[in-house]
């Protein structure tokens, strides 16, 4: 090579070096990836007692027991759980009480029979209490003072069940005292529990027989406790609707809203109760549903009445009369506090322009405090106030301020603060209703404001409609608002992130971006955005509830993917008032209802059996929804000419079932369409089941928008098993007794026709079953009693050979049964919840979604379920991938989705298809939220999270650098050997 060569490369090979020395070194620390793709959300559920901290000077906490059976406690500036203990599950009332006083946390569940002391602080349980009475109603309970060297102290709990007075320790929790409240034979309710100021205790119980009886505790020391009872004749009590009370000076006030009355009597020495009317009292309307007394304070004189949902009055009781203090319209709830050695009675009221006010007045002169009121403006996706709790405190001027804890009607929590002045500030809230979902759906997000441009432009009406100078103006348009977005985008990135304007919610590239609609017991609609799990919206329908199995409805009928029409989504609820069905539309990517006359809805002159939506689209791409009543007629929403002429199109080609839980019957009906417009169900088949104590437990169709990609399997010689792919076959499992044994009865019956097509016994098996259903495959788990252990069984149907060589199917042709393989495993535990996971082709491998009880949500990739899984393997097994039998299935810690999270409660988990079809977006509910991304066969569509782009960016230009010296080392060799 010549002078001239070597002096050009040079300058080459010392960048290449350098750029080279540079690279080897480096090295990086990737993010990890736990929370970058999913979000957990705590909760507590519905509150149903709340009290402020006492063990310390300044109330940092707040003790909650909720309808959920939790006990929490919440940091009282932040609204985030300090602590939260989840207690036994299937109590219908939750937490009975919960009792505080200075560092004592006592709580109280399952009737009286589990009482707990804990740890105010942390939260640590301190001692228990296991009865075994199994009471069917909630019980009272009261700490029990007593006095040393002039200081009271907590000494011990009592608590009354139904049955049973107990008496614990207040330190270690042994029972002191039990007693029998009734004689035997007989039975009640319990009233309430009182502790006069002499130390002495009383208890309160309503017979069947219509009396009272009073019962009367005096501690004798050495001898415990001695009971002294009195029962007093009350033909006007019922232990389901009367209500009492114990004023200050031991007067017992009982309500009726039979009778429309309120009784008093002395609970020392009384004989016989003096009844007040309503009407006495000069009151001439209430609501008998409403009537409710509250205790003001304890040791007070005076009794709170509820006249309606917002209506109170004050009332000072004797043992003869009742006196009104004060009336209180237009109040929805009211609470007592102590500041400065005096009373305070807070109460919430209606204030104007949509305001609330919170004040309150000294119960010593009945007038009302100005410096107290504060106003907030008053969401109406919240509801009305249902509780408050307030914990005062004296400010730098000496002055009373407090902060107010709200409980919604939508199950929501609101923390108040006085600013100054008298307006009210909201510190926190939490959504609790979030805890008791009913429904769910994930929708997709609406395109970029650019993209809907390009959607207008190419839409259905842009050929018919409009002249070719138009639809240039518009190309240009369109490009213009590309340009000035593409601006947009760059002066975004060179602001802070403090700075960024929030933009409006846009669909992803890959469509994993979606809005999780939710429907809660409570009423209550949610939006979340399902990247962090914050609420985009919410609605409020106070007048609705579940049916009768706890569902509501909720369907999708027009997805973001028709545009220019917006999305839209239907409820059906039941209504509260008449128990009749109610419809409620929306659009599912705002909350708007898209009637706004009826924005709670519109309620049916008809009670609901059952809702679909029908696989047909109207001219404006919307799915019409069938509801079917009581009485087997047919209600289609929207009732459009349109959706008529689709049905008559599929006269008798709809299918629907229903399953009749009381008779344990199936029967399948054909929709048809008369020639005067009329719907109507035609019966097509009744099943009736063979063993008369079965009852059916679930009904699991396939589901209706699930893609199989594969349409068989093919073995070692080359030979294929076809998939038996019925759309309409329905599992359905049984439970019941025969010869006093336990029996679980899976059967597989086709929709269309009634054919059973296969069932299948468990002797010595019950449930709780979780069972699944997708393309050729059924999966459930339940418990094997014969052996004492969970287990897992799959089936997998097949066709025949020298069936039909179709690409549909048809139950109405005739074939032959199906090929059906099984095969069970032993689970290590039991579930709570099971879903299959879904893709938006079907090509992407199943993976079952298991929620455990200790709050792991797991997988379990289809192919571990193999019911063809051979004990002893053959070559022909292994080259198709089959795995030998085991018959143990162990969770691996490396399956859990939530990883060292417990996720409390899982009922349900709904799984959603994204636009790669390697991925599904998962949501676990219960009571906490849970959502993530899971990939079953990995992601084999989209590069991984920790590609080496530098690495591979350096390679490229590292070979661009050496073809331009290639290239020019080329030239030189061909211009010396031309000059040879």
């Amino acid at each position: 090579m010549t002078a001239q060569g070597q002096g050009f490369l040079l300058p080459w090979i010392l960048l290449v070096s350098a750029f080279v020395v540079h690279i080897l070194p480096t090295s990086g620390m990737y993010e990890d990836q736990i929370g970058k793709f999913d979000w957990h959300q705590q909760y507590i559920g519905a509150v149903r007692q709340a009290m402020f901290d006492q063990s310390a000077p300044v109330s940092k906490r707040i003790f909650v027991g909720t309808e959920s059976n939790v006990v929490a406690a919440i940091n009282s500036r932040t609204g985030q759980l300090a602590w939260r203990h989840v207690q036994e599950r299937g109590d219908p009332w939750g937490v009975d009480v919960v009792l505080h006083k200075n560092s004592i946390l006592v709580t109280v569940c399952n009737g009286g029979d589990t009482v707990r002391a804990w740890d105010p602080a942390s939260g640590t349980l301190l001692w228990e209490f296991l009865g075994k009475e199994g009471n069917d109603s909630p019980a009272k309970a009261l700490l029990v003072e007593g006095k040393q060297d002039d200081r009271s102290y907590v000494e011990s709990v009592a608590v009354l069940t139904k049955k049973t007075l107990r008496i614990l320790s207040a330190v270690d929790g042994h029972e002191m005292v039990s007693t029998e409240v009734w004689p035997s034979g007989e039975s009640g309710g319990t009233a309430v529990l009182h502790q006069a100021s002499n130390g002495q205790l009383y208890s309160v119980s309503i017979s069947t027989q219509s009396t009272v009886q009073i019962v009367s505790y005096s501690h004798v020391p050495g001898k415990g406790y001695e009971a002294v009872k009195r029962v007093v004749a009350a033909g006007w009590a019922s232990p389901q609707s009367t209500q009492c009370v114990v004023t200050g000076d031991n007067i017992l006030v009982c309500s009726e809203a039979s009778t429309n009355s309120l009784y008093t009597m002395s609970l020392v020495d009384g004989s016989t109760f003096s009844a007040v009317t309503l009407l006495s009292l000069g009151f001439n309307s209430w609501q008998p549903d409403s009537l409710a007394l509250k205790s003001v304070q304890v040791g007070r004189k005076e009794v709170l009445l509820r006249l309606a949902k917002d209506h109170f009055v004050l009332l000072q009781a004797t043992a003869s009369t009742l006196t009104v203090l004060k009336d209180f319209p237009d109040v929805y709830t009211t609470t007592t506090a102590r500041s400065q050695e005096r009373d305070i009675m807070f109460f919430v009221k209606k204030g104007s322009k949509d305001e609330l006010v919170v004040t309150g007045f000294y119960l010593e002169n009945l007038k009302e405090d100005q410096a107290l009121t504060q106003m907030i403006a008053h969401q109406p996706h919240f509801g009305s106030p249902q509780q408050v709790t307030v914990y005062t405190f004296l400010k730098r001027d000496s002055s009373t301020g407090y902060r107010a804890l709200l409980q919604m009607e939508d199950q929501s929590l609101l923390m108040l603060q006085q600013l100054q002045g008298n307006q009210g500030h909201v510190m926190w809230q939490r959504n609790e209703a979030l805890a008791s979902i009913s429904a769910v759906d994930q929708v997709d997000l609406p395109v970029s404001e650019t993209e809907s441009k390009f959607e207008e432009e190419f839409g259905e009406e842009s050929e018919e409609d409009l002249s070719v100078w138009q639809m240039f103006t518009r190309r240009i348009t369109t490009q213009l608002e590309q340009l000035k977005d593409l601006a947009d985008k760059f002066e975004e990135y060179r602001r802070p992130k403090a700075k960024q304007v929030e933009k409006q919610l846009e669909r992803d590239p890959f469509n994993l971006r979606k809005m999780i609609v939710v429907v809660t017991s409570a009423g209550k609609l949610y939006g979340l955005d399902s990247a962090n799990g914050d609420v985009v919206w919410q609605y409020f329908l106070p007048n609705i509830q579940c049916f009768s199995q706890g569902e509501m409805y909720l369907f999708v009928q027009r997805t973001t993917a028709h545009f220019p029409h917006p999305p839209q989504a239907m409820l059906v609820a039941q209504e509260k008032a008449t128990g009749n069905g109610l419809v409620f539309t929306f659009n599912p990517t705002t909350g708007q209802p898209v009637n706004t006359s009826f924005a709670w809805g519109t309620p049916q002159p008809f009670k609901v059996l059952q809702a679909n939506l029908l696989p047909v689209m109207n001219n404006h791409h919307l799915h019409p929804v069938m509801i079917v009543d009581s009485d087997h007629g047919v209600h289609i929403f929207p009732p459009s000419p349109s959706v008529l002429s689709v049905l008559k199109k599929n006269n008798g080609k709809i299918f629907l079932h229903a399953a009749d839980l009381a008779k344990s019957t199936l029967t399948g009906f054909s929709l048809t369409t008369l020639q005067d417009g009329k719907v109507e169900l035609s019966q097509a088949w009744h099943l009736s089941l063979p063993i008369p104590s079965q009852r059916i437990v679930s009904v699991v169709p396939r589901r209706a928008n699930e893609h199989v990609h594969s349409q068989g399997r093919v073995l070692s010689d080359r030979s294929v098993m076809y998939k038996y792919l019925n759309p309409n076959l329905l599992a359905v499992m049984t439970e019941g007794i025969e010869r006093d044994v336990p029996l679980l009865t899976l059967y597989l019956v086709d929709a269309v026709t009634g054919q059973v097509v296969y069932s299948m016994q468990h002797k010595r098996a019950s449930g709780p079953v979780h069972l699944v259903h997708s393309e050729n495959w059924v999966v459930y788990h339940y418990w094997n009693g014969k052996f004492r252990r969970h287990e897992v069984t799959v089936l997998e149907l097949f066709e025949s050979q020298g069936d039909r060589n179709s690409t549909t199917f048809s139950s109405l042709s005739t074939q032959s049964l199906p090929l059906v393989l099984q095969q069970a495993y032993i689970f290590p535990t039991g579930l709570t919840a099971m879903a299959v996971s879904n893709t938006e082709r079907g090509i992407t491998a199943r993976s079952l979604l298991l929620a455990l009880p200790n709050g792991g949500l797991m997988t379990l990739p289809k192919n571990i379920l193999d019911p063809r899984r051979p004990i002893i393997p053959t070559k022909q097994h292994q080259e198709e991938g089959v795995y030998p039998y085991i018959p143990e299935l162990h969770i691996n810690p490396m399956t859990l989705l939530t990883y060292n999270q417990s996720v409390e409660g899982i009922r349900g988990i709904h799984i959603g298809a994204a636009g790669l079809e390697s991925t599904s977006v998962v949501l676990a509910y219960g009571l906490d939220l849970f959502y993530t991304r899971i990939m079953p066969s990995q992601m084999f569509d989209v590069l991984k999270e920790d590609f080496d782009y530098f690495f591979i960016s350096s390679i490229l230009l590292g070979l661009v650098m050496a073809t331009l010296i290639t290239h020019r080392l080329a030239a030189m060799k061909t211009l010396n050997r031309s000059w040879r």
